[in-house]
């Protein structure tokens, strides 16, 4: 496959090239771990980390491991996106002095639907009992 072929369907370019092959691998596992060592990323290099991950994950030419690991990468930014945004929501209404979370009590719940959540809240009782002390 020719450079140009894989970069119009979102490759790197890479062919078969070993060195380049693992280069991208390398960039990966940078990336990787700046994601989730939560490291502080620039605003800029947020914008683009996306699409490099993307295109890595879309390459033809990368190994089945490494397009899983950067689709895994993927999921992991939009889910430290969204935690983020739930983050800040929460700040939000602290500030304006709302609660942060809402709790419903529904009248019209049956018994066991009342029973299920109070064995919910109770404390958990441990898998087997202690075992007594030995007496001297």
């Amino acid at each position: 496959m020719s450079e140009k072929s894989a970069e119009s369907v979102g490759g790197l370019g890479g062919g078969h090239d070993p060195v380049l092959r693992r280069e991208n691998r390398q960039h990966l596992r940078a990336l990787e771990q700046a994601v989730y060592s939560g490291w502080k990323i620039p605003e800029e290099a947020a914008t683009v980390l996306p699409r490099e991950v993307y295109a890595i994950a879309s390459d033809p030419n990368a190994s089945p491991r490494d397009r899983i690991r950067a689709t895994e990468l993927i999921a992991a930014l939009r889910k430290a996106d969204i935690e983020a945004c739930i983050d800040l929501d929460r700040i939000n209404r602290l500030d304006a002095g709302t609660a942060t979370d809402r709790v419903e009590v529904v009248h019209e719940m049956p018994d066991s639907a009342l029973s299920a959540v109070a064995r919910a809240l109770k404390p958990q009782q441990p898998a087997c009992p202690a075992k007594p002390k030995r007496r001297r």
